[in-house]
């Protein structure tokens, strides 16, 4: 993060419930064991804090960090009982009012929709499914960025198939989640390049198999490796960033769309700030970005 030491639990705010002020003292539930939980488990338990993991099944690698005090796994079950599952965590294990940081999509939607009932428990970054899902879902992050005039690739959101057969395109495009609910190969995968007007009617086929046709989207394809894609983070406050950084992936795994980032610089970029800030703004965001 760029500049001085922040206060993490003051900016994200308080829990709703009267009952966590006798609280004990403060940890981290991390949810998400990859390399992305691995970090923020090594940079909390370096600042002295507990820190708690909840993992799935192929992710072990956070839990096995020296700063990782406790790890559990997820249970079976739909969304309600994983809710339960944490509930019961805070309540019986000791955990009430400690941070709760999801680290992957899925537990990220599943604490934003159930915000109400877990900020009673736990000290959340994750704002409520009303304020959140504009990010989330790039259907309305596209709408939303179309009425803050920010640059964006050309997107089609078929009704059927019949909509791609007729549609009028350059290839190669990408199609693509427009959210991400639960694991599937498309969603592992992040996206897939179709070069052909066959192949994309094949491979739309194979998307509508695994998840809803409404949430299948047909993208322009933005040429360019991981050193030509950049990200923004931040920790912001009903809009305005508290601390910041812009990073370049410049290598990644695999190289065209890249779930692992193996090599990432933070650069100055204002090309990519600027529309950044005028997203955050617009939707007062709270939270971690």
């Amino acid at each position: 993060m760029v500049g001085t030491e922040i206060d993490v639990f003051k900016a994200v705010g308080q829990p709703t419930s009267a009952k966590l002020e006798n609280r004990g003292p403060i940890g981290a539930l991390v949810t998400g064991a990859d390399y992305r939980g691995l970090g923020v488990v090594r940079s909390l338990g370096r600042h002295g804090i507990p820190v708690w993991v909840l993992k799935q099944p192929d992710h072990p690698l956070a839990a096995a960090s020296r700063y990782s005090q406790c790890s559990l796994s997820w249970p079976a079950g739909d969304e309600r009982s994983r809710v339960d599952f944490l509930v019961n965590l805070a309540d019986k294990q000791g955990l009430r009012g400690w941070l709760l940081l999801p680290t992957d999509d899925e537990v990220v939607g599943l604490v934003a929709r159930h915000h109400g009932l877990l900020a009673k428990h736990f000290l959340l970054t994750t704002p409520p499914w009303e304020e959140l899902k504009w990010a989330c879902d790039k259907r309305l992050l596209d709408k939303a960025a179309a009425a803050l005039d920010i640059d964006r690739p050309w997107t089609f959101h078929p009704r059927n198939r019949e909509d791609l057969a007729g549609l009028d395109c350059s290839f190669p495009v990408i199609i693509k989640p427009a959210i991400r609910q639960a694991p599937n190969r498309l969603t592992d995968d992040k996206a897939w390049r179709v070069d052909d007007r066959d192949s994309l009617l094949a491979r739309y086929d194979e998307a509508r198999s695994i998840i809803s046709p409404d949430l299948i989207l047909i993208q322009e394809m933005i040429p360019g490796w991981g050193e030509a894609q950049f990200s923004y983070a931040a920790l912001c406050l009903d809009g305005r960033p508290l601390a910041s950084v812009v990073a370049k992936r410049t290598r990644q795994f695999p190289m065209d769309f890249g779930r692992f980032s193996t090599y990432v610089e933070t650069i100055d970029e204002p090309g990519v700030v600027e529309p950044a800030l005028r997203l955050l703004k617009a939707f007062h965001y709270t939270g971690l970005v």
